[in-house]
């Protein structure tokens, strides 16, 4: 049955808008347009409230995620019994590929700081994609790759910085990467604690001792004026 010109079906436009958010993800940026379409419709798509956990420690993850909003923490439990966050993603990252190349269960959790926009990929279909479409597998790769050094840099950072540079070296990563210099952080002082491995109290007096050398001026709990980038990187 035609339809008049202007008039498209609710499904229509529901596909279309999956094709769009799809069509904006990374991973899958080299494909074009019915290949997107055929991915859209094996998506899975779902806003996931604030603080609620994707997948524990313990779990079988079945899913590749695809975030298009918000934010999720992804983060292990220490022998001592404390949190270390391991990264924070955004809109355009996925989670659960570790499962995705082994289905074992995950050593740990993930739980969205926002109200977060989350599409799931069952992992027959995405190992399909892969086989068909080289670009999905290099791209994932790639970001794949940089996690790693991410996570090196990190651990490396922990293991031989003390806790000024730990604190400075982050700081200026965040202005590097956001490209100026007043920052919010994207997640709460506790938690960058919990990712440099320092404790909250620590976090805060390297925070103001940075104040206090003019190097900073903090806003609320999350804005920060960096006023002499050079200063903190050589810290």
């Amino acid at each position: 049955m035609d339809h008049p010109r202007g008039h498209t079906e609710p499904g229509a436009e529901a596909d279309g808008e999956l094709e769009s958010l799809v069509a904006r993800v990374p991973i899958f940026s080299g494909l074009d347009h019915g290949q997107i379409r055929e991915i859209a419709a094996r998506v899975q798509p779902r806003i996931v409230p604030r603080n609620e956990q994707l997948y524990g420690a313990g779990d079988v993850n079945p899913y590749l995620r695809i975030i298009h909003t918000g934010t999720v923490k992804v983060y292990r439990i220490t022998e001592s019994g404390h949190e270390q966050v391991l990264r924070v993603l955004g809109a355009g990252d996925f989670l659960g590929e570790k499962a995705l190349i082994s289905p074992s269960v995950s050593d740990h959790f993930a739980v969205t700081l926002t109200e977060a926009e989350i599409c799931s990929l069952e992992h027959a279909a995405i190992r399909d994609y892969l086989l068909r479409y080289p670009s999905v597998a290099l791209t994932m790769l790639e970001t794949l790759s940089a996690r790693l050094g991410s996570t090196e840099e990190q651990v490396s950072a922990i293991a031989g910085e003390d806790a000024a540079s730990r604190v400075a070296t982050y700081l200026v990563g965040l202005a590097e990467e956001l490209k100026r210099n007043s920052v919010a952080l994207p997640i709460t002082k506790k938690d960058v604690a919990s990712f440099l491995g320092l404790t909250p109290e620590t976090l805060s007096r390297r925070l103001a001792g940075f104040e206090d050398n003019g190097w900073i001026h903090q806003q609320g709990n999350r804005r920060i004026d960096i006023l002499d980038l050079e200063a903190l990187r050589l810290v």
